[in-house]
């Protein structure tokens, strides 16, 4: 028998009849909140950090703002590597110009959308408490990611391709 002594007596608990040991629903509940907060921070901070760069009209650069190197795959085969753009897609979107994101990065808008439905939904739960983070599907959210990455970066070089962009020379 699986126990433990209570107090100065010789009298046991039997821990197999206590059950289940989880945090209580009301700790549960503080963590999901602290948690949604933390996740609503993050893609709200993402989004102001959008809004105060500036989007470079070539449609890639943007990143330089932010103290980053420029791409070396772009530099060296003039093709754009598969995130090339990213940066200035999410900013531009962040200023309302979604013809420039469209052609920075088409995958740039979706993530945009996704930051702000995020942090709305994050924020909404952390405030309210009511679960609503699991109602988003974020499994479903992760693989429309690592799909639709690739998918934009193939749909950004055949345009490139056919409008005589891409290759940059």
């Amino acid at each position: 028998m699986i126990g433990c002594l209570v107090s100065h007596t010789s009298s046991y608990i039997d821990l197999a009849s206590v059950g289940d040991v989880r945090p209580s629903e009301p700790a549960r509940a503080w963590r999901r909140r602290l948690v949604a907060a933390t996740a609503g921070a993050c893609c709200l901070g993402l989004l102001g950090l959008a809004a105060e760069i500036r989007p470079h009209e070539s449609g890639v650069g943007t990143h330089g703002q932010l103290g980053l190197p420029a791409c070396s795959f772009l530099a060296e085969t003039g093709w754009p590597c598969p995130t090339c753009g990213l940066t200035t897609s999410v900013s531009a979107m962040a200023h309302g110009r979604v013809g420039l994101a469209w052609r920075a990065h088409p995958f740039g808008v979706v993530l945009f959308v996704a930051l702000a439905v995020l942090a709305a939904a994050a924020s909404a739960e952390a405030v309210s408490g009511w679960r609503v983070l699991r109602r988003c599907r974020l499994g479903i959210w992760a693989w429309a990611a690592l799909l639709g990455l690739p998918a934009a970066w193939g749909l950004k070089m055949l345009c490139g391709a056919a409008d005589g962009s891409l290759p940059v020379r």
